[in-house]
């Protein structure tokens, strides 16, 4: 058994990035994580340390999550669990809430939410949700751990079917995540909704302004002509991507449109306009 200093979770997810992610997070509130790849895996892991929360995902091969749960239903475990799943189908949320599973968090997990969530689940269980003898600290993220996150979010996007394999993430210098997004394009049937574009519009309303230009931002892949548009604009001087065009090859094909013609229309009138406006300011 482990220390009774520290507070064990269990981390069960079957996708490393996923799973790092949230182990990277957890581990800023002090916490000791305890992976698990199945729900094979998870049982041993239970049976060697004395977690007090499990983070199950629903959807691991080849033993799931809700095999994970019959077992500690079997033996009579008392061990709180949250189930970690992109799926939001009536049928596998009643089966869960029919072994005694009350709490969910829905992928993408956002950072906040789960500390909070964890937070809430140790309360419950009369824990002190703050580890003895560690010092928690903010969360903020390495530049590593931020592309994984952003990694991790194109990935859900993809098996979502809501716009393709696209995520992005601004966070300032410091690595406090500021804004996320990913490509909406198909899901939000909005043209613009490029994964940079979404991830800049969170950041710029958290902080109230369009100057971004303390921040970096993240993507899976090279931004698209629209997402270098938009960087640009809001001055963000630093940009960090996982995968050229040409990694993502036939899938970059399927969604990049022919060049546009353009035409200059009206121009007098045009100049018209602005030489009104300048007379007027």
């Amino acid at each position: 058994m482990t220390e009774t200093n520290f507070i064990n979770i269990l981390i069960a997810e079957d996708n490393e990035i996923s799973r790092e992610m949230m182990a990277s997070v957890l581990r800023t509130q002090g916490y000791n994580i305890h992976g698990a790849i199945d729900g094979e895996t998870a049982i041993k892991v239970i049976q060697d340390y004395a977690i007090d929360v499990a983070l199950v995902d629903l959807n691991m091969s080849p033993v799931g999550g809700l095999e994970f749960v019959r077992y500690l239903v079997t033996e009579g475990s008392k061990i709180p669990v949250v189930i970690i799943t992109g799926d939001d189908s009536a049928d596998i949320l009643t089966e869960a809430s029919s072994l005694g599973v009350r709490r969910v968090l829905q992928k993408p997990v956002e950072p906040d939410r789960l500390i909070e969530l964890v937070r809430r689940v140790l309360k419950r269980e009369g824990i002190n949700p703050t580890p003895m003898g560690v010092e928690v600290h903010e969360t903020h993220f390495s530049p590593e751990e931020l592309m994984l996150k952003t990694i991790a979010l194109a990935d859900q996007n993809a098996r979502a079917r809501h716009g393709g394999p696209f995520g992005a993430i601004v966070a300032d210098k410091e690595g406090h995540i500021l804004g996320e997004g990913k490509n909406g394009i198909t899901s939000r049937v909005d043209p613009t909704a490029h994964a940079e574009v979404m991830a800049i519009r969170k950041a710029a309303d958290k902080l109230g302004k369009s100057d971004l230009s303390e921040c970096i931002i993240y993507c899976s892949s090279q931004p698209t002509s629209v997402g270098k548009a938009v960087i640009k604009s809001v001055g963000i001087k630093q940009v960090y991507f996982g995968l050229t065009s040409d990694d993502i090859g036939q899938i970059r094909l399927n969604i990049t449109p022919d060049e546009p013609e353009y035409k200059q229309l009206c121009q007098d009138k045009a100049l018209e306009m602005i030489k009104n406006l300048s007379k007027q300011s």
